[in-house]
């Protein structure tokens, strides 16, 4: 074995340059014939590290020994090279030495085998799909020029290319995004392909969403595209009015104002299309310029007479809502006779829907539909809806106490993948049992509920250990309700333990967490029937659910409840006639900081509940502290309100101390807010802990919690739970003691305004601004109270407020333009009709 040869396959390409540079010509030669058997032996062999090591090596030697330019494009080309750019830097700098002749020639036959390539096209439709494609064609060229552009598209112009695919693939990257580099030679390619009438009209649908999303550059170009087609009648009137809708949303001045002028001659050319472009044309009323504004405005004058649909007209009222008095008068008179009461009702909140609660549905019919729900909710991501926990949780004890056999065979292979059963069959170690499912640093979510009910009735727990956590309230980690949450759980694994249950009697009728009275007292009539035990948590759990608030049905239900004759008859007939925890009142305070707190006294009626029950009722105090508490999981908390679905001001008291520290805090609680929409579809009052749990989430640092607590405020909103005064005083004291940002809370009240809540939104801010305006602000304090002014002075207009707020006038009257002042002024016109 040569040198050389020994060098290859060792995979030392440094030494395979040194060893060929010291050759002659002949000498290299002469190594071909077995550095062609090599690379045969190669090709045969199973990709290995030695063989990615050793390629390089053998493409530099090939490309060494060959001399002619077609001989060096064929060993250059063949299939099979591994790690082709660790030898690029090593051959490279031989061809470099070549005659420029010779190396036109590879260049030529180089290009020529590629374009015969079967892989060519799957090669260059990857371009569209690999990230960083548009960054490497860029390399070291200019975007007009760019010579692989110009290849790509020659290539397809021939037909060696399909063209419908370069096409697709130019407009899929560009849909797709990406960086600006991306963006600009995607879009170059997609010029040079030159796309002729046809193929644009083909793809409108591609066109109008890249006039809503892609980067300025791109834009304009589809504008011109589409305002082609438009004018020739190739565009329908409907797609020209999304593509508007779409174009008047972007900031850029240049688009706004073009789409305006094509929407005239387009109106001018067709007066029909008024109906569909004149809606679209005037959410330029409210776009940031003002001479676009203008020309919406004077777009209406010009062609309003030409409407004929009152909904289009109520669209363009909507649209003209929020701007200036004058400059809806305006479009009053281009509309007509009724338009000035139309506009007045514009201003009105238009709040989302509230979902109804929904029925649960029957237990599963079978030990097999139990098993596959349960290792179907344990194998889900995320929160686990409650109507279907529920119901999975009282499968798994109705099929339990019916067939425990057979539910254990149907629940193998979900056992097999738990934690707690792949050791061996055994039980788990006594004092390991309760660090595994209940200390104070371990959240205790639903899914770990199911692992400790299933370890229960796999018999991995001791019927000792079980009682001794449940005697001690459930090992509760002090964060309550987790307390009452724990604690059921501990129960029931302690009855498939010693003695299963027929049935949960704390079940809720409905996904909200309520349970009928009547249904819990048909409940204990079987419970009686069967001779079965009450378990305490589950009863506690069930008193805590029943309703109360219909007292027709709770004293139809407390009389027969109390014919049973049985303790639990009469505890749920006294329950159902004193209406449970009715006239439970928490009350709002302010400490000597202006924090506000809420704060909760002793409550009785807890007194004979289950120990881990029974702190429910201790005096509680919501503020701003941060709790330390493990028991904080998102996926824990969302099941809180329907613990006590009646009395969500019990449960929104203890997530205070949660909620306020994440606006300092960004990293404390993950999604600590997606609770609060479920709060506020609780069936009970709300108060002033819910109304100061909202307003911290409307100021905490996670986008994704404010959205959660703007969906709050709006629920609440919609059912008129909400207490405008009570959350403007405590989002004014938020403010003003550094926990509640005025910029964060300007991005949820906006987000709240413009899902229709524009008046709701007025009447907090009214209220809730005058105590940071009278202060003097620091210029840190001040930070982002311009965008606060700037949502207040939005709905302001779109309401048609009127009125003085105190401290605006001084600010206002301050020199200079920034936001702060020129949005107080704005506000102050709005206020003054002017």
């Amino acid at each position: 074995m040569s040198k050389l040869i020994e060098a290859v396959r060792g995979g030392r390409t440094d030494d395979v340059v040194t060893i060929v540079n010291g050759m002659t010509a002949a000498e290299r030669r002469g190594e071909l014939p077995a550095l062609k058997a090599l690379r045969k032996e190669f090709r045969d062999a199973w990709v290995t590290p030695q063989l990615q090591a050793a390629s390089p090596a053998l493409l530099v030697a090939g490309v060494a020994g060959q001399s002619g330019a077609a001989a060096v494009a064929s060993w250059l080309t063949a299939s099979g090279w591994e790690r082709m750019w660790v030898a690029e830097k090593r051959f490279i700098p031989m061809l470099e030495e070549r005659p420029a002749e010779w190396l036109t020639e590879l260049a030529h036959r180089i290009a020529e085998r590629l374009r015969q390539s079967p892989y060519l096209r799957p090669m260059v439709a990857g371009l569209f799909t690999a990230g960083g494609t548009g960054q490497a064609l860029n390399s070291g060229h200019s975007n007009k020029d760019n010579p692989w552009l110009l290849a790509l598209a020659r290539l397809t112009a021939e037909g060696t290319l399909d063209r419908a695919t370069m096409v697709d693939g130019c407009l899929g990257r560009l849909l797709r995004g990406g960086t600006a580099v991306d963006q600009r030679v995607f879009h170059r390619l997609l010029l040079d392909l030159d796309l002729s009438a046809e193929e644009h009209a083909g793809r409108v649908a591609d066109w109008l969403a890249l006039a809503a999303d892609a980067l300025q550059p791109v834009a304009v170009h589809v504008q011109s595209v589409l305002a082609e087609l438009a004018l020739t009648g190739s565009l329908p009137t409907h797609d020209l009015a999304d593509m508007t809708r779409a174009v008047l949303t972007r900031p850029e001045k240049n688009l706004v104002r073009a789409q305006l002028k094509l929407l005239d001659k387009v109106v001018t050319r067709d007066t029909a299309t008024a109906d569909a472009l004149l809606p679209a044309a005037s959410h330029a009323l409210t776009h940031e310029d003002t001479e676009a504004q203008e020309r919406a405005l004077k777009l209406i004058e010009r062609h309003g007479t030409h409407l004929t649909d009152a909904l289009s007209r109520e669209e363009i009222l909507t649209s003209a809502a929020p701007i200036a008095p004058g400059l809806r008068t305006r479009v009053v008179e281009a509309l007509g006779t009724g338009a000035e009461e139309a506009l007045q009702a514009a201003g009105e909140d238009t709040l989302p829907p509230v979902p109804s609660p929904v029925a649960l549905a029957s237990p599963p019919a079978s030990v097999a539909e139990t098993a596959e729900e349960t290792g179907a909710l344990l194998a889900s991501h995320g929160i686990l809806p409650v109507a279907d926990f529920e119901r999975t949780l009282d499968g798994l004890v109705r099929w339990a106490h019916e067939d425990r056999a057979a539910l254990l065979e149907a629940l193998e292979p979900v056992a097999a993948t738990r934690w707690w059963s792949r050791t061996c069959r055994r039980p788990l170690p006594d004092d390991s049992v309760p660090s595994a499912f209940a200390p104070s640093h371990v959240r205790f979510t639903p899914r770990l509920a199911l692992d400790l009910v299933l370890a229960g009735l796999h018999q991995r727990i001791t019927p000792r250990t079980a009682k001794a956590v449940l005697d001690g309230g459930g090992a509760h980690a002090g964060c309550l309700p987790d307390g009452p949450f724990r604690a059921r759980f501990w129960e029931i694994a302690h009855r498939l333990l010693t003695d299963p249950q027929p049935f949960l009697l704390s079940t809720p009728s409905w996904d909200n967490g309520l349970l009928e009275p009547g249904e819990l007292t048909d409940r204990l009539k079987t419970y009686q029937r069967l001779g079965a035990h009450v378990g305490a948590c589950d009863f506690a759990q069930a008193l805590l659910r029943v309703r109360t608030t219909d007292r027709a049905a709770a004293e139809a239900a407390a009389e027969r409840a109390a014919l049973l004759g049985t303790p639990e008859g009469r505890r749920l007939a006294d329950w159902l006639r004193t209406g449970g925890l009715t006239g439970t009142v928490l009350h709002r305070a302010v400490t000597d900081r202006t924090t506000p707190v809420v704060r909760s006294g002793e409550i009785t009626a807890l007194h004979m509940f289950p120990l881990a029950f029974r702190e429910l009722g201790s005096p509680a105090l919501g503020s701003h502290h941060r709790c330390w508490c493990a028991a904080t999981a998102a996926v824990q908390q969302t099941h809180w309100p329907a613990l006590l679905p009646e009395h969500p001001e019990l449960i929104a008291l203890r997530l205070i101390q949660h909620v306020l520290p994440c606006a300092r805090y960004p990293e404390k609680d993950p999604d600590v807010c997606s609770v609060l929409p479920l709060l506020a579809q609780s069936p009970g009052a709300s108060g002033p802990a819910t109304s100061l749990v909202v307003a911290g989430g409307l100021g905490v640092q996670r986008q994704e919690d404010r959205i959660a607590a703007v969906d709050a405020l709006l629920l609440l909103a919609a059912q008129k739970k909400l207490d405008p005064g009570a959350l403007a005083t405590d989002l004014g004291a938020l403010m003003l003691i550094g926990i509640v940002a005025p910029s964060r809370l300007a991005e949820s009240l906006g987000t709240a305004a413009s899902a229709g809540a524009y008046r709701t939104v007025w009447t907090v801010l009214r209220d809730a601004l005058p105590p940071l305006l009278s202060k003097d602000l620091s210029p840190a304090e001040s930070r982002g109270l311009g965008e606060l002014l700037t949502v207040a002075a939005e709905c302001a207009e779109r309401t048609g407020a009127q009125g003085v707020i105190p401290g605006l006038d001084p600010i206002a009257a301050r020199r200079g333009s920034s936001r702060l002042v020129s949005q107080a002024r704005r506000l102050r016109a709005a206020l003054a009709g002017t």
